[in-house]
């Protein structure tokens, strides 16, 4: 049991606001917390008062930090951020850190938790590194390295919140009865295809424009919500290691993607002309091909032992953002959560050989009109050789109604906030981290492979 904390949050939008401010409020009423503060950037001022006023649940203080630069304004320098950081320790005592930033300001603020023995919770992915203004993802191995080593010893546990870690579907229902029968089979993961189709739609001039969800910095699918999906894959080819303890594998991925150059041909003119984006607006060249992040990305993989080369997985990763989407307005509504009218549907099918196949699919429902009301549903089927296995059938469905995503998140940030989260703890995501930076790299020249050690986790 942790003595109380004093909660930071970096980063207050309306993600915090709506879905963990509860959680955090909570805390504080069961004494897991004395209170919170919030730190964020100087030039969001205007909009984070605002929305602190309309929550009843008010901060013990805001501190507004400068940006390192107007090129980048999300990014504020190592020492403004331990001067604050320590300013607040030094009024309120023990600290807890939730990191909610936008993404490429994520390792600053880790860094000084994990140097500082302070407890932190750091939104997905973890980082993304930047060199010269743009996404350098050939880093991220050697920062993550780097980061896990300094926490060896350290007293504090640093968490990342990503989706597919208490998921009641995906985890509790596939992960989790898969692991079973390959425990007990013995029978090995030889197939597996994930495809996450986002339903986000992008004006091109938002990819030039906004600072919350940039595309502009040259990351995009892959360090947005693709990583929920990484981190699941990982969890599942993971099992392998059940069945193979002693074995090294490798991973090789081969991936093409769509950027925002590719848009004006991929969209409709009479849908785009609603919305009057329906023209081209960047040159054709290669160099705008990867100007902004990527919007899709689809790669093929292999698992292949590393001793003898012969392939255990074959199966494809599929992150989609131009996929049904319910926007209908041409601005960004400022009181609108869902500002892209996202809806998601994701389908996962995980093969053991010839014995077993389980599919999930997991997609959003719109309630009516309003975007901000969605559900969502869930269907697994699997598919079994019932002569073999007599316990199982040829074919069985579970279908689920009302599978709300943000229940995982938020059970992962009332875990973390009394104490108790060991699902989802950055040693956790070393991994899933590795396969986002060579599916990033991938990206770089379509249709090569990269490979990777793969190191299943525990």
């Amino acid at each position: 049991m942790l003595s109380v904390r004093h909660l930071i949050v970096v980063g207050f939008d309306e993600i915090v606001a709506r879905k963990y401010l509860p959680c955090i409020e909570a805390a504080v009423r069961a004494g897991h917390l004395d209170s919170y503060s919030i730190v964020d950037l100087e030039s969001a001022r205007a909009e984070v008062d605002e929305r602190i006023a309309s929550v009843s649940f008010k901060p013990r203080e805001v501190v507004y930090l400068p940006g390192s630069s107007p090129l980048r304004p999300s990014l504020v320098q190592p020492e403004v951020v331990t001067d604050a950081l320590n300013g607040i320790r030094a009024r309120s005592g023990p600290l807890m850190v939730y990191i909610a930033t936008e993404v490429q300001a994520h390792e600053v603020y880790l860094r000084y938790c994990v140097e500082n023995d302070v407890d932190s919770l750091v939104e997905k992915p973890v980082l993304a590194p930047m060199a010269n203004g743009r996404f350098a993802p050939s880093h991220i191995s050697k920062i993550m390295e780097d980061l896990v080593g300094a926490s060896y010893g350290s007293p504090a546990r640093h968490s990342v919140m990503s989706l597919g870690r208490y998921h009641p579907i995906y985890n509790e229902k596939a992960v989790d009865a898969l692991r079973e029968r390959m425990a007990r089979w013995k029978a090995p993961l030889t197939s597996f295809h994930l495809r996450a189709a986002g339903g986000v739609w992008n004006l091109q001039h938002e990819y030039e424009t906004r600072d919350d969800h940039p595309y502009k910095y040259g990351y995009g699918m892959m360090m947005h919500g693709a990583y929920h999906y990484v981190d699941l894959a990982v969890q599942f080819l993971s099992l392998n290691s059940l069945v193979f303890p002693d074995r090294r594998f490798r991973l090789e991925v081969s991936s093409f993607g769509a950027f925002p150059v590719d848009q004006h041909a991929r969209i409709p003119v009479p849908s785009a002309r609603e919305f009057d984006d329906d023209s081209p607006r960047w040159a054709v060249s290669a160099s705008e091909d990867q100007r902004f992040g990527e919007t899709d990305i689809t790669s093929t993989f292999r698992l292949v032992d590393a001793d003898s080369a012969r392939t255990l997985t074959l199966g494809t990763l599929s992150f989609e953002q131009t996929t049904p989407s319910v926007r209908n307005w041409k601005d960004l509504p400022p009181d609108l959560y869902n500002k892209n009218g996202r809806t998601s549907s994701v389908e996962i099918e995980a093969q053991l050989s010839t014995l077993f196949s389980t599919h999930v699919h997991c997609f959003d429902v719109p309630q009516d009109a309003n975007p901000d009301k969605v559900d969502a549903f869930a269907r697994i089927t699997s598919r079994a050789n019932a002569s073999l296995l007599p316990s199982e059938r040829y074919v069985s469905t579970e279908t689920f109604n009302g599978v709300f995503h943000s229940d995982s998140n938020r059970r992962l940030m009332k875990n973390w906030l009394r104490g108790t989260e060991t699902r989802s703890l950055l040693t956790d995501h070393v991994m899933p981290m590795k396969l986002t930076e060579a599916l990033a790299r991938s990206l770089r020249n379509p249709g090569w492979p990269v490979s990777i050690d793969f190191l299943p986790q525990a």
